[in-house]
């Protein structure tokens, strides 16, 4: 890993690459105004690199925040730069983070099918608490959201 990947807070100025990065990296992308949003009322982190010609996003993170709880609701990691630990960079900062202004529970869902990620989620210490049946549309049907908390 380049010594001139660093995660920072996400900014407006951020809106194309990230725009791009749920284009071309999200099997389910949000789209610009989901993204706007949430860049305006949601806190959010990008994974950056000096390196990296496309504004240098190689990933994002945003979360909703009610108190001293915290739910992810999006982290894409650009698909040529996966399996570098990009995702859990981003997941590391947004748990130090929220712990310091006082979140103690964090929540999470994920599709039952994405391996990697509740792999990413169990190896943080998110425990598994609920099933969502029949949650995201598939190609073939549906399948189930598996939910994760984390309480610290």
């Amino acid at each position: 890993m380049s010594s001139s990947i660093f995660i920072r807070p996400a900014l407006e100025s951020d809106l194309s690459s990230i725009v791009h990065l749920d284009a071309t990296s999200n099997p389910h992308p949000w789209g610009e105004s989901l993204i706007i949003d949430a860049l305006q009322t949601r806190k959010s982190w990008v994974v950056k690199s000096n390196e990296n010609e496309d504004g240098g996003i190689l990933g994002w993170l945003t979360a909703s925040q009610v108190f001293d709880q915290s739910e992810l609701e999006q982290i894409l990691v650009n698909v040529s730069a996966r399996r570098q630990g990009l995702a859990k960079k981003l997941m590391t900062a947004w748990l130090d983070d929220s712990e310091k202004i006082g979140v103690t529970e964090y929540l999470l869902e994920v599709r039952e099918s994405n391996l990697s990620a509740i792999n990413l989620y169990e190896s943080l210490g998110f425990e598994q608490v609920g099933l969502r049946k029949n949650y995201y549309q598939t190609e073939q049907g549906h399948e189930a959201a598996c939910l994760f908390t984390l309480t610290i």
